[in-house]
Parts: structure tokens; sequence; C-alpha cells
């Protein structure tokens, strides 16, 4: 269903993708990393806590990669992964994505508001999709255009968020495999490469 979904609409809502231990320990990682080096967005969300090829990310960006191509039907290459910490008064802007996220997750990590009361969704091509701790929803990032409206839960929360970015293999987009890095892992910084590391190719 979700391949016949994706392929129709750009986009597809995979529930529970992420198991519930797996979930909350990257959600008490991103809260930590927010306490001890602060990342303001450079960009999209200017006062959100976020960072680029974080480790832990690009562990779940190679995590995924299989789950992606089992629900698109395609053969991918990964790009780079990003995440973010969300607070009150955050927004996403309507945007569309640069070539490196041709194929893309959002990934709900957690959240600490009640849901039964209060709902962020993200808006994918002008429809309200609801996530749930564990889902994901892919879609094509190049193309489909992607926003959420204003944080405002009743008190202060956080919401974490990762996104995961893939390109077609045989796409258009494939040379840009890794994000024009020579590694999945690498940061923005080069890096010298290590003789005891085995790199994923």
């Amino acid at each position: 269903m979700s391949v016949k979904e994706f392929k129709e609409k750009g986009y597809t809502l995979v529930k529970n993708a992420i198991k519930p231990e797996l979930r909350d320990i990257i959600t008490q990682y991103a809260l930590f990393d927010e306490m001890q080096d602060f990342t303001p967005d450079g960009s999209q969300v200017p006062n959100a806590h976020s960072k680029y090829a974080d480790p832990a990310m690009e562990a779940m960006l190679l995590h995924i990669h299989p789950l992606m191509e089992k629900h698109t039907g395609l053969k991918l290459y990964p790009t780079y992964s990003f995440y973010r910490v969300y607070r009150n008064g955050d927004i996403l802007h309507p945007h569309k994505d640069r070539p490196s996220c041709e194929i893309s997750t959002t990934v709900c990590f957690n959240y600490s508001y009640d849901d039964s009361k209060y709902t962020w969704p993200i808006i994918m091509d002008g429809n309200k999709v609801d996530m749930e701790p564990g889902d994901i929803v892919i879609y094509r990032g190049v193309d489909l255009e992607h926003s959420r409206e204003e944080f405002a839960p009743p008190s202060d929360s956080w919401h974490v968020q990762a996104f995961l970015h893939y390109v077609d293999s045989n796409g258009p987009y494939a040379n840009f495999k890794w994000d024009n890095r020579t590694s999945v892992g690498e940061s923005k910084n080069k890096i010298m490469k290590k003789d005891y590391v085995e790199y994923v190719n």
C-alpha cells in the first residue's frame, strides 16, 4: 500500500517505523545534545537546535535505508542526516528541498505535549499529516512543498524530529550520493580517514 501511495501522492505515512527503545534513546540523546552543545539552525528555523550529519543521526540514516527502499520501491543512495529540536514559537515555513533531498523521510522521535489535546502535523502538499512517536513520513522532498505551522502547545514543550535524505540511484540526482561528501558519517568539516575504520560505500 505504501509504495502505491508514495507513487501516486508523492508521500506516505509509515506507522511505528522506529522501535520504542531506539526512539526513546535518540530522543534523550537529542535533548542532552541541545543542553550541552546548542547549535542554532542557521536557515529554516533560526532559534531551534539542529545538527547536520550528527553521528547518531548518520547511524539512523543507514538504519532506515532498507525501510526507505521497501516503502518507495526504489534503490536509494543515502545522502545526509539532519535533526532539530523544536520549541514553542518555532515555524517551518513552506519550502521544497535541494537535490540531495530527492527522497526523504521525516522521523518523529518524540514530544512532550499531550497529543490528545494538541497535535502538530507536518503539511505535505497542502495536506496535514499527524505523526506519533516512532512514525515516519516518506516524501519527495524536491517536488512536494512541505511545512509546519507555528509550534504552539498550551505549555512550554519540545518536539524532536529528524530528516534523513536519499536519492534514487537511477534518477537525475544520483551524483548527490553522500551529499558530495567522501563518506557517510563525515561532517561539513573535512575529516582525516583512519585506517582502522570501515567506511560505508
